[in-house]
């Protein structure tokens, strides 16, 4: 059955922009019903993001994209490496092409992008690389079972990830892989496995975006033949649109996603969520069932969107492709963004709301869950905040439009709101650098 228009708009990048928009005009009308919201500091906020992008790159325009690629470019500390490169390199010198070293990279970033979601503040991965926390750590430890070829049932080249390999991954490779003890606990672990088992079934339910042109028993699905996939939509030499990459993304991982997850028409739909502020029925307390009203629905599609920011840098610079209107793709709703516009003042919790969420705290920081109406406008209002900081920045740069590095947004993340959250988290509270508010992770939404 065909999908509704409204599931399908829900699924595109335009209804993340556009309801979150609706979010924030509620917000300027004094509307929210968990914030409260002050304008006059997002100028602060984007002044504070360029002092850093300042500090680190000296210019916007020297600012990579955000993307999984930088959570594998070392800092000096360990000497100051792009294991990525590094690989591709090796790769090269034994003779294997440009494009199979492109899907490699495809299948190392769509692994670790799933299974980045927010690790809590009390894990942590050792390499002989150093010590590694939250997402870094995250990336290495998956670089390293990539290396071991956890994800691969090739026999020859470990360096894949495919569906038979993903079908078979136990729970406790997974933890064997992420050091997971219980002095060392990660949060959601188990359901980090049965997400990558569940990638397994959808690269085995979309050959037409993971079959590739060699695609076969001895050469099963895999994540990186989407290549092959985009080199059919070209309407100009090596050019695809962003949509080509979002259609791949949330259409044929879909079966990758909680079932249990918001659903219209029948239809799983990932990150979506009702939001109170656009429908106050959503603020009913858990277990109450009323019927979804589409146009109360705001979509994030937080991972999707990380995922095809981070595979966008792959497709263009290792598999050659220009790819049009990156423009589309938002800012991303996950607690560093956000937790910067908390700790700045633009956003501050009702004290009813967090009376309620320290309830459920072991310390003085409030916990929702992430379906809860607090983190859904919270969301919302960080999707719709982060393009007025970009465009406080580059009013602030004085770029001219011919001047504007191309995803200026993802330059802005990077450089960035995503940066100075961190940073300004762990001034605040350094014993843990937790976020002002804290989300209760399944290892699967954040």
């Amino acid at each position: 059955m065909a999908a509704s228009y409204n599931v399908k708009y829900l699924k595109s990048l335009q209804a993340v922009r556009e309801r979150s928009q609706q979010v924030y005009e509620h917000a300027q009308r004094g509307q929210l019903r968990h914030f409260g919201f002050d304008e006059s500091k997002i100028a602060a906020v984007a002044d504070y993001v360029l002092s850093l992008v300042k500090r680190d790159a000296g210019s916007i325009a020297d600012v990579p994209p955000h993307g999984r690629w930088r959570s594998y470019c070392l800092g000096p500390a360990q000497g100051a490496r792009d294991l990525v490169s590094e690989h591709v390199a090796q790769w090269r010198a034994r003779d294997v092409s440009a494009w199979e070293c492109a899907r490699r990279v495809i299948d190392l970033f769509v692994v670790s992008v799933l299974i980045d979601a927010g690790a809590g503040s009390a894990w942590q991965y050792t390499d002989e690389l150093g010590v590694f926390q939250r997402t870094e750590g995250l990336g290495i430890a998956a670089l390293r079972m990539f290396e071991r070829g956890v994800f691969s049932s090739s026999p020859t080249n470990p360096f894949q990830a495919d569906a038979r390999a993903l079908l078979a991954l136990s729970d406790q490779q997974l933890r064997d892989g992420f050091q997971v003890s219980d002095a060392n606990p990660l949060l959601g672990c188990k359901n980090r496995a049965e997400l990558l088992r569940s990638l397994g079934r959808a690269l085995d339910q979309g050959p037409r975006y993971f079959g590739g042109k060699c695609a076969c028993n001895s050469h099963p699905a895999r994540p990186g033949f989407m290549l092959d996939y985009l080199s059919g939509c070209t309407e100009a030499p090596m050019t695809v649109s962003i949509d080509d990459i979002w259609e791949v993304v949330i259409d044929g991982f879909a079966p990758v996603w909680p079932a249990g997850r918001t659903q219209l028409d029948g239809v799983p739909l990932g990150d979506v969520w009702p939001c109170s502020t656009l429908a106050p029925e959503a603020d009913m307390p858990d277990g109450t069932e009323l019927p979804l009203r589409p146009e109360g629905l705001v979509p994030f599609h937080k991972l999707s969107q990380w995922l095809t920011w981070s595979l966008l840098e792959v497709i263009v610079k290792l598999g050659g492709f220009t790819v049009l209107k990156t423009e589309r793709l938002t800012g991303l709703p996950e607690y560093r963004n956000g937790g910067l516009l908390v700790d700045m003042g633009v956003l501050t919790l009702n004290e009813r709301d967090r009376e309620r969420g320290l309830q459920q705290s072991n310390d003085e920081i409030p916990v929702f869950a992430g379906s809860d109406p607090v983190i859904v406008e919270w969301r919302a209002m960080t999707v719709a905040l982060l393009d007025r900081v970009a465009e406080a920045v580059r009013a602030k740069c004085a770029l001219p439009e011919g001047q504007v590095p191309d995803m200026f947004l993802a330059r802005v993340l990077e450089g960035g709101t995503w940066k100075a959250g961190r940073e300004i988290a762990a001034r605040l509270r350094p014993e843990t650098k937790d976020p002002p508010i804290n989300i209760i992770s399944d290892g699967t939404l954040f």
